[in-house]
């Protein structure tokens, strides 16, 4: 007897989501834990960038900085890879470049990505706001 193939059409993919604050000096990824029946939403990883000694030529320290920044980038995207919907908070313009980072890599091109703004937040409140976000909507 041949066993029973499984519809993909039929399998209801449950989307991950996550939320993540940063600004230049680290970021706070909050998002659904995966298995847990609640659904509920809690700080997954904290990222720090990673700081080089400053030496040489104004030049040479700006190139430095820069090679950080996109170092930063990439460790967030990392972590976002898994998550089909993302919102990036933060304040000042942060957000608005790691969403720019976000879109071009083709690995986020199939994800929903939303844009807010918020300053620090106490783990519980920004927990709060991301799980609020992605509150199921009733009309």
């Amino acid at each position: 007897m041949c066993p029973a193939k499984r519809d993909p059409m039929k399998q209801k993919h449950a989307l991950q989501h996550a939320g993540i604050w940063l600004d230049g000096h680290h970021a706070i990824l909050v998002a659904n834990a995966p298995g847990n029946e609640t659904e509920d939403f809690v700080i997954e990883t904290r990222i720090q960038p990673s700081e080089h000694a400053s030496s040489g030529s104004e030049h040479t320290r700006q190139n430095s900085k820069q090679g950080d920044h996109l170092h930063f980038f990439k460790e967030v995207a990392a972590a976002l890879l898994p998550f089909d919907e993302i919102l990036v908070i933060g304040p000042g313009t942060a957000q608005e470049q790691l969403l720019h980072f976000l879109q071009a890599n083709n690995q986020f091109a199939h994800k929903k990505i939303s844009l807010g703004t918020a300053s620090q937040l106490p783990d519980h409140e920004l927990i709060d706001r991301v799980r609020s976000f992605f509150a199921p909507k009733t009309f």
